[in-house]
């Protein structure tokens, strides 16, 4: 499991760690500590006993060695010397276990033979398991507590970083103007707040440049794209006698129409969406990919392909209609361009429009890049056409997929 990379968590744990380290060690020390203290004392109290015994013996080598209490001075020949003694090496031996008693034993070799004395220590160490246990579960408090003061004081530590994210989000891209160095002044926050106004500056220069770019364009071509609308229409009354001139013209009118939708589509994908979608400007979806269908007949070139458009209910979509006819017609010209020969549909299922083709299909490796700009699968392509075709869906929310099939290729855009 993957630790969390949460600042305030991390803060948290690592109090929390810290904490918890600290006590647990103190705690180990105090009770090893206390364990050779209290063995050491034990020690020493039944090494006097022997003492005292050994003294005795000398004097009586027939006296009685402590028969009873707590401490017990035995000799080795004593009938009543525990079997499990006569195991044990001379020194000190802090727990000996005799059932469910627990005894302190030192044994000893003096000159009126081995000498065993014990202590009985089991109620004492029964209390001071106990003990033991309080002492831990109070530690265990003791870390809780800190836990829930950390988080307290990581939210109280971390308030500024939520308020600068907060800030953030609230900047509208509209809005140039905001600053945030001036707020978080005087704070540790205040060299990432600066970093982030002259980031602001940079971007704001930049998206200027580029709407200032796209409008300026827009706007120089829609002069001779104008006179040339208006030649062309006067060669398509003179030409109306002429079949041949006839078809001719009409292409160039449009080529000349989608040259400047194409403009128009620049100039409105240089603002915002909600400064592009107008709800009184409805277009029908469905009516447009037949228009499509029709226009791009014409551009075959003697391919053997069958063209139809199953589009039976009509799909509203509220956006420009030329912006629309760039989506579906990049998409027909794709295919197109994927078919050698078969047929290419258009079908609408629900608020969705699915245009299949019988081409050569799209390659796995190709699916993650096919929308990215310059990336084609055609040589010499140029990879914009279907870049600007997620540009456009992405600034209206629409959603555009390509999806290979057994039988082709699948473009799905749903408005």
């Amino acid at each position: 499991m993957q630790l969390s990379r949460s600042i305030r968590n991390r803060f948290v744990v690592a109090t929390v760690a810290l904490v918890a380290v600290g006590i647990a060690a103190l705690l180990t020390l105090f009770f090893y500590l206390g364990e050779q203290s209290r063995s050491a004392l034990r020690d020493a109290t039944l090494k006097t006993d022997i003492d005292l015994a050994a003294a005795r013996l000398a004097r009586d080598p027939g006296a009685a060695l402590s028969p009873s209490g707590a401490i017990r001075v035995y000799r080795a020949e004593s009938p009543d010397l525990p079997p499990a003694y006569l195991t044990l090496a001379p020194g000190s031996h802090p727990k000996v276990y005799l059932g469910p008693q627990i005894f302190h034993v030192v044994i000893r070799d003096t000159p009126h033979g081995r000498l065993y004395a014990s202590f009985d220590i089991t109620e004492r160490e029964h209390l001071e398991n106990s003990n033991r246990w309080v002492i831990m579960f109070s530690g265990a408090m003791i870390v809780l507590v800190i836990a829930l003061c950390s988080v307290w004081l990581a939210r109280g530590l971390l308030s500024p970083i939520d308020q600068l994210a907060g800030r953030l989000g609230q900047i509208s891209p509209e809005d140039r103007t905001v600053r945030l160095g001036q707020a978080f002044g005087g704070t540790e926050l205040a060299p990432i707040a600066q970093s982030i106004d002259g980031f602001l500056e940079r971007l704001d220069g930049f998206v200027e440049r580029e709407q200032s770019f796209t409008e300026s364009a827009s706007h120089e071509l829609r002069s001779p794209l104008a006179v040339l609308q208006g030649a062309t229409e006067l060669l398509a009354d003179q030409t109306r006698e002429q079949p041949a001139l006839a078809r001719t013209v009409d292409r160039m009118r449009r080529a000349i129409r989608d040259m400047s939708d194409f403009t128009h589509t620049l100039l409105l994908l240089s603002r915002e969406p909600k400064r592009v979608t107008n709800p009184a400007e409805l277009c029908d979806a469905t009516e447009i990919a037949q228009r499509v269908i029709d226009e791009q007949r014409l551009l075959l070139s003697g391919k053997p392909i069958i063209m139809r458009c199953d589009c039976s209910n009509p799909i509203p979509v509220s956006a420009p209609g030329s912006l629309v006819k760039i989506v579906l017609s990049n998409l027909m010209r794709n295919a197109m361009s994927a078919t050698d020969a078969g047929s290419i549909s258009c079908q609408a299922v629900g608020r969705t429009l699915e245009l299949h083709d019988s081409g050569a299909g799209i390659p796995a490796a190709a699916l993650d890049r096919i929308f990215d700009r310059k990336f084609s699968l055609r040589p010499g392509g140029y990879g914009v056409g279907l870049h600007l075709t997620k540009r456009i869906c992405d600034h209206f929310g629409w959603s555009v997929a390509l999806e290979p099939t057994t039988t082709g290729t699948v473009a799905r855009v749903t408005f």
